[in-house]
């Protein structure tokens, strides 16, 4: 079985790192400093199941020669980069090879299905607490339970994942298999949406917003937002997991956000993926969402800000 890793960030070089680790057959795609350092320098995992390093495999994404003989690519990128890694992609998939979209945010899976088709497409959740530390170092500090499915519609029963799913699981990653993958990346949305903008907003790891009497009502009100959507868009989010979300858990309680992580490096913030799709759902059925809409040009006005520092 050949990997590609299209994305070596935080999520990419964990994962790909754990098969590597496994002898697997796995190619890093990389550029810019990434790629300098994991062309000369082990891939560092740090780990709260055991930290390693290792040589890997990488290639430059810039000037990448078509190999169309993947049977995976672990699609690890940025949502804001979906448009530009299109090019690449097409370089690296064949007849038979499948994209594992692991992006933040809805609609990223369908642009992948109306490029390359829907049975090239395998939707994805990564829930984990992970932070890029430097190009090639990455600490992994809480959670890490993988959730994929196919994105065609009726197309389980001559999927390759079961297989895919034991190769992952020798390498010691927690996999789940699902029919339902368009309902858990609704969840995962809940999740994101909740936390990941108003950590970045106001500059705060989970635990601290969630101690703050002001903050909470904020998540809060977001949290009735989104599901306020999801109901009226036929998505019906389970109730137990509405409930926990804002319960404490020690688990996340120091986890830094993606979004405050990219606005601290100065990195674009999935705005769209993770906001905006939810304000333009929300549009369609009539659904007021103010505080989302608030937040999000609060945000954008700091992305905007942060770009031109």
């Amino acid at each position: 079985m050949r990997i590609a890793v299209l994305g070596a960030g935080a999520i990419g070089c964990y994962y790909g790192g754990l098969l590597a680790k496994e002898n697997m057959d796995v190619h890093f795609i990389a550029k810019g400093r990434t790629l300098e350092r994991l062309r000369d320098n082990d891939l560092i995992i740090k780990s709260i199941y055991g930290d390693f390093s290792l040589p890997v495999q990488v290639s430059d994404a810039t000037h990448l020669e078509n190999d169309p003989h993947f049977d995976y690519i672990l699609l690890a990128i940025k949502s804001t980069a979906l448009e530009a890694v299109i090019p690449e992609l097409k370089a690296l998939i064949g007849p038979k090879t499948k994209i594992i979209c692991l992006l933040n945010g809805i609609g990223n899976e369908e642009r992948l299905a109306d490029e390359f088709g829907a049975e090239h497409v395998v939707g994805g959740s990564a829930f984990i607490s992970i932070i890029r530390e430097a190009p090639g170092v990455v600490n992994h500090v809480g959670e890490g339970r993988l959730v994929i499915g196919e994105w065609k519609t009726n197309d389980s029963s001559d999927s390759t994942l079961p297989e895919l799913a034991k190769v992952f699981q020798n390498a010691g990653i927690r996999i789940q298999l699902t029919d339902h993958i368009r309902q858990i990346k609704w969840e995962k949305l809940l999740w994101n949406i909740t936390y990941n903008p108003l950590t970045a907003l106001t500059r705060t790891r989970v635990g601290e917003a969630l101690a703050d009497p002001d903050l909470t009502k904020l998540l809060q009100r977001v949290k009735d937002e989104f599901v306020s959507v999801a109901d009226h868009a036929g998505i019906s989010i389970g109730r137990d997991y509405q409930e926990n979300l804002l319960f404490p858990d020690e688990k996340v309680q120091n986890h830094k956000t993606s979004m405050l992580q990219d606005f601290e490096n100065g990195r674009e913030m999935e705005l769209d993926a993770i906001l905006g799709f939810v304000i333009k759902t929300a549009e369609t059925y009539d659904v007021s969402v103010t505080t989302i809409e608030t937040i999000y040009h609060l945000l954008r006005f700091m992305d905007r800000q942060n770009q031109k520092a």
